[in-house]
């Protein structure tokens, strides 16, 4: 499918670029947990500074925010400034898990499309955070 809608991908569009091209991807932990898996770029640091660790943690960093709404997600750094914004390819299922966990878990490293993420895993090079996150639109 080609072409855009007023400036916005279609939904064809957005699923086919998932995890390619830099397009960060929505992904479910084993217990449920709403993941979303966001490919390394230079507009996004990754500063353990700002909570980043090599393992996951179970409490949200209180000075981040992620906003959902509908398919558009909004993230910011504790200095106020956007890590990221943009569309995902959410469906309605990890949406309600972020509504209902109020929490998201970022997942970064050294890859720039889903082809990179298990060898970056498997040589343990990747960075998590949990960000408190809520969901500003209807399900």
């Amino acid at each position: 499918m080609s072409g855009t809608d007023g400036g916005n991908c279609t939904g064809m569009e957005m699923i086919s670029a998932t995890g390619l091209k830099g397009t960060p991807w929505p992904e479910l932990m084993p217990d449920g947990r709403p993941a979303l898996i966001v490919p390394a770029a230079p507009d996004r640091p990754v500063p353990a500074a700002d909570g980043w660790a090599s393992h996951d943690t179970a409490d949200p960093h209180p000075d981040w925010s992620a906003v959902l709404n509908d398919y558009r997600l909004t993230l910011h750094r504790p200095d106020g400034t956007t890590w990221f914004d943009g569309e995902i390819a959410a469906d309605r299922h990890w949406r309600r898990r972020v509504r209902d966990h109020r929490a998201l878990l970022l997942v970064t490293g050294p890859f720039t499309d889903v082809f990179g993420l298990r060898p970056a895993a498997e040589a343990g090079l990747l960075m998590l955070l949990t960000v408190p996150a809520r969901l500003i639109s209807s399900l």
